[in-house]
């Protein structure tokens, strides 16, 4: 019998089940699409095989059942579990790895727990090769449910630089998939952020694409250490082989999504959870489909000031810090109104390696998080002394960059929405008792005072 069963054998759950094989586990494999059989077929060995009927897949799992499903997100998650309370057993363990909502996660959760099956929905990070070889894991759900499993997922999860595998329980019903959807949110913001200082280096800077590859290669060992910084590296640094130019240059300058970022900014604004580099960054993917693409480029023709790559490299680690605080935040307010107690030390650790927004600044938000050894509760990142430090030293360097590119034409979305964040969440004088002036004014929406308690509304104009 096999320890561990995987259903949906693609590029995704075909490399899982590989990595649970290779770290010595058996395991089962079944798709609805024969050819992903067969594929995986040639690697049958002892400790791998593959199944061709629902039936026999079940079968050939030893009980309690360990059973993960790769699959596209949406109706096939809910015909493959209909498909399985057939023939499961109360106890089997089922675990959702694709991309599905939280709220679905939630409803098929408590579906199941009816029927006496324990779900865990989980988040994977990583990709193709990480599936492979450690990908990020966050699962939650039943927790009883992960301990059971907890051997293999600590096992095939990538590892941080001091050796803890990067998964651990994240939370009760839908919350693991809510974390994957908030990395994804931070995924989305950062990589604006690199694109944005990209298009500085180029038009003010006046940088080449291998002098920009080295740039971010030189950062990836100093302030931004992070795989997004060692891959952009690598990306402007390729040549193209049908042409004498690096491939960059013939790539065509529209983003596109799947629509995980649109799901956080859902959630994070019924929260209202002030997640404004998120937004910017998935309303600049929209913008670059949106373009109409006339006019022309930037030529910037102003002295190019000796501290911008070193005020482009702050303004980067800066920025990033916003993102992952912004996330953090919307994490904690979900929290809060899904009553859901997040371990936020072990979601830091969790990105730590194997997936895609991996930096040493996770290291350090894992500690902002934790106290003489205990759990430290924070609104917001930037009240810890790191990130504190962080901001003080560095948000001069991003006021210059956003001075320069305003005067030379080049969008910002991203890094202007990190700097109006920083200048916005510490701030007791922001303007919005005007707002709130003009509202009870139309509306008599009341207001509170700043001088006494209570509920205040004014007679602003009379009746003639």
């Amino acid at each position: 019998m096999q320890q561990f069963g995987v259903i949906g054998l693609s590029v995704m759950g075909k490399n899982l089940a590989l990595n649970v094989r290779n770290h010595g586990f058996s395991v089962s494999g079944y798709s609805i699409d024969r050819s992903e059989i067969d594929a995986f077929a040639k690697y049958k060995d002892d400790k791998l095989k593959p199944t061709y009927s629902w039936k026999e897949f079940v079968d050939s799992l030893e009980k309690p059942r360990k059973i993960l499903i790769q699959i596209m997100a949406g109706k096939p998650v809910d015909e493959t579990l209909q498909k399985l309370l057939l023939l499961l057993d109360k106890g089997d363990i089922l675990i959702d790895g694709g991309n599905s909502n939280f709220h679905d996660t939630n409803r098929r959760y408590h579906e199941m727990e009816k029927h006496g099956i324990h779900f865990i929905g989980m988040g994977v990070s990583g990709g193709e090769e990480g599936a492979l070889h450690g990908p990020a894991l966050m699962p939650g759900g039943d927790e009883d449910a992960y301990n059971e499993v907890a051997p293999i997922l600590r096992a095939i999860a990538a590892k941080t630089p001091d050796g803890r595998p990067c998964v651990s329980y994240i939370g009760p019903e839908g919350s693991g998939h809510y974390v994957k959807m908030v990395h994804n949110g931070i995924e989305y913001a950062i990589m604006q952020e690199f694109a944005e200082i990209y298009d500085i280096l180029r038009k003010v800077a006046g940088k080449t694409d291998d002098e920009m590859s080295d740039i971010f290669a030189n950062w990836d060992i100093h302030l931004v250490h992070s795989y997004l910084t060692e891959i952009t590296s690598k990306v402007l640094k390729k040549k193209d082989t049908l042409t004498p130019d690096h491939v960059i240059d013939h790539i065509l300058n529209v983003a596109s999504y799947k629509g995980t970022g649109n799901w956080m900014l859902e959630d994070g604004v019924s929260l209202g959870a002030p997640i404004s580099v998120v937004a910017e960054a998935v309303i600049a993917r929209f913008m670059s489909k949106a373009t109409t693409r006339e006019g022309k480029s930037v030529v910037w023709n102003g002295e190019v000031p000796a501290d911008l790559v070193d005020n482009l490299e702050k303004s980067l680690q800066l920025a990033q810090a916003v993102s992952y605080a912004q996330g953090f935040q919307q994490l904690g307010m979900a929290a809060d109104a899904y009553n859901w107690d997040l371990r936020y030390t072990a979601i830091a650790q969790n990105w730590e390696a194997g997936c895609i927004i991996r930096s040493s600044m996770l290291k350090d938000i894992e500690n902002a998080y934790m106290d003489g050894g205990k759990f430290k509760k924070l609104k917001n990142l930037f009240q810890d002394p790191y990130f504190k430090d962080l901001l003080n030293k560095n948000i001069h360097s991003l006021r210059a960059i956003i001075k320069i590119s305003t005067d030379a034409g080049i969008p910002t979305p991203t890094l202007s929405a990190s700097l109006n964040y920083l200048e916005s969440i510490f701030n007791p004088t922001l303007p919005a008792n005007l707002i709130q002036g003009q509202r009870d004014y139309f509306g008599a929406h009341t207001y509170h005072r700043n001088d006494r308690v209570g509920v205040c509304h004014t007679e602003w104009y009379e009746e003639k």
